[in-house]
């Protein structure tokens, strides 16, 4: 077997086992990954703790530090403000080391942790669950592509780690579409003009609207949207563009603005701590 398959035999640790870690945990081990050499960690939430119980996943917990030590492979999952947890862990050079976190950027993440790292920005879990998911990584990993043919998703390998930022808008996309379409909008033009500057772009717009569910009701439609808005968020600054009456493409570009400005924010807070 090559590199990428004897690190993956050597096990998976999942650094925060919210609705993504979860997801990613799920999958591979349906996925015919075993289940012994999968371990996952969280913050200490009861209502995290029973959602990993109901997910069978009770028995690979383990704490941060033992998943650097044990783990060849580890994914990064926790929310990008708990990312100054991280500064006491040490890991190994010889692992591949995935963050997940979105708007931290690999040089800061490199200061931190004193290692390479790869960069992943998946698509929402339940996308991963459905295996319909996408993700973007930078840069190229062999051992990372060979986990994501696992968890069948669609891999974008991106030239640049700007590029992030536009796609981070278009795992947003599903339910800013369906915003654009309550409000009489042709957003698809929009997308294709959006693809000219970054490349992908229209795949990602396809990929949105074959994923986009089907609703019951007006009222099942706008609960769907305001879950998938964090407060701050790319999501929520795109669909609050839309509702404010701007044009569906300013929309996008405020989506890529406010990417760029909470990676921004990051760096500085990052620079900061360090």
């Amino acid at each position: 077997m090559g590199k990428a398959s004897g690190q993956i035999e050597d096990g998976i640790g999942i650094i925060g086992c919210g609705h993504l870690g979860r997801a990613i945990a799920e999958v591979l081990i349906g996925s015919g990954y075993p289940k012994e050499m999968l371990r996952v960690s969280y913050g200490g939430s009861p209502f995290t703790l029973e959602k990993i119980k109901r997910a069978g996943l009770l028995e690979n917990v383990s704490d941060n530090e033992e998943i650097c030590k044990r783990s060849a492979v580890i994914f990064i999952a926790i929310r990008p403000q708990s990312f100054e947890n991280l500064r006491s862990l040490s890991f190994p050079s010889s692992a591949l080391v995935v963050s997940c976190m979105a708007g931290i950027s690999r040089a800061s993440i490199e200061r931190m942790l004193g290692i390479d790292v790869c960069r992943m920005m998946p698509s929402g879990p339940d996308t991963i669950k459905e295996r319909k998911g996408v993700a973007a990584i930078y840069p190229h990993d062999d051992s990372l592509q060979e986990i994501l043919s696992l968890l069948g998703l669609r891999v974008y390998e991106l030239l640049d780690e700007e590029l992030m930022h536009a796609f981070t808008v278009g795992i947003c996309l599903p339910a800013a579409l369906l915003v654009a379409e309550k409000k009489g909008l042709d957003p698809f033009q929009c997308v294709d003009d959006f693809g000219h500057e970054y490349p992908d772009f229209e795949d990602i717009g396809t990929w949105a609207r074959s994923v986009q569910p089907s609703f019951d009701s007006d009222e099942a439609r706008d609960e769907y949207v305001r879950r998938t808005c964090t407060k701050g968020g790319i999501a929520e600054t795109m669909i609050d563009s839309l509702n404010f009456g701007c044009t569906f493409l300013t929309a996008l570009e405020k989506g890529v603005s406010r990417s760029k400005q909470i990676a921004s924010n990051r760096e500085a807070s990052s620079r900061v701590g360090g």
